[in-house]
């Protein structure tokens, strides 16, 4: 695998303060002081945002592009190679600063509430941390970096699915039986994939994004994902109340469909969705 990455740093910057909640860097180019940096690319993205009432998304520089994204209280910005495919990168900024939300933000707390009290320990986001470090692994360049990138798009969007599927409001043994229905209906695509019994499959969910698909087919790949989709929306039909199931389809998960269509459409998974779904 080549050492060269399309990804050389990455911030997760509380919006007005700059303070640093998350820094990675991946390059030597990026390794001078990521807490010094965080405040000037806060600076930054508050002078566009003000000055020209319009919101900063892409800065080149000689040599590199920083892609900003943005919510009510947090900025995140990567600092990627002009190589680097500026649309999957945005995709991945929405997708982590949500994925920040479901790891740090409990039902009787909120984000607000969190930053205000957030004395700048390094160790209090250290699990969405190793987050990003497993998602930016999947993105660097190898000369199967096309394959790559298409196998972490039908990552992205079958964990978004599985995600959803599971938001199903149902008690916690039903939760429990689902998982454990889900598990013994994948035995045999475990026996011919090794790679999915190294998934994490509990009751906190599929993560999927643990798969390395730099040593998986993407082939294989697809197979397992449309096939765990498939004996998640049975056990979860089966095992849940009718009004449950048919309330998280069109509450969770068409909602997300609709957001991501596109992509859904572009790798046949809108087929999947509507197979096994209904």
């Amino acid at each position: 695998m080549s050492s060269k990455k399309s990804i050389l740093g990455v911030w997760v910057i509380e919006r007005g303060s700059g303070r640093n909640l998350v820094s990675r860097a991946y390059s030597d180019a990026v390794k001078l002081d990521m807490d010094l940096i965080a405040p000037f690319l806060s600076a930054t993205h508050t002078f566009i945002d003000k000055a020209s009432n319009e919101t900063l998304r892409t800065i080149d520089t000689e040599t590199n592009r920083y892609v900003w994204e943005a919510n009510e209280h947090l900025l995140f910005v990567m600092v990627v190679t002009k190589a680097a495919r500026i649309g999957h990168m945005r995709f991945m900024l929405e997708y982590a600063l949500r994925e920040f939300l479901n790891i740090h933000v409990t039902a009787d707390s909120s984000l607000e509430n969190i930053l205000s009290n957030w004395h700048g320990s390094p160790t209090t986001f250290k699990k969405f941390g190793r987050f990003i470090d497993e998602l930016v692994s999947q993105y660097e360049e190898t000369d199967e970096s096309l394959v790559a990138g298409k196998s972490m798009d039908c990552l992205e969007v079958y964990a978004h699915l599985f995600r959803s599927i599971l938001a199903i409001k149902t008690s916690k043994p039903n939760k429990r039986k689902i998982i454990d229905r889900v598990l013994t209906l994948l035995e045999p695509l475990m026996d011919k994939y090794e790679f999915l019994k190294d998934v994490p499959i509990n009751a906190d969910g599929i993560e999927v994004l643990s798969i390395d698909v730099y040593t998986v087919g993407y082939q294989h790949l697809r197979d397992t994902l449309e096939e765990i989709l498939r004996v998640l929306a049975k056990a979860t039909r089966e095992i849940s109340p009718p009004k449950a199931y048919r309330d998280v389809v069109f509450e969770e998960v068409m909602p997300y469909v609709k957001r991501d269509i596109q992509r859904l459409q572009t790798y046949a998974i809108l087929d999947d969705v509507v197979r096994y779904l209904f």
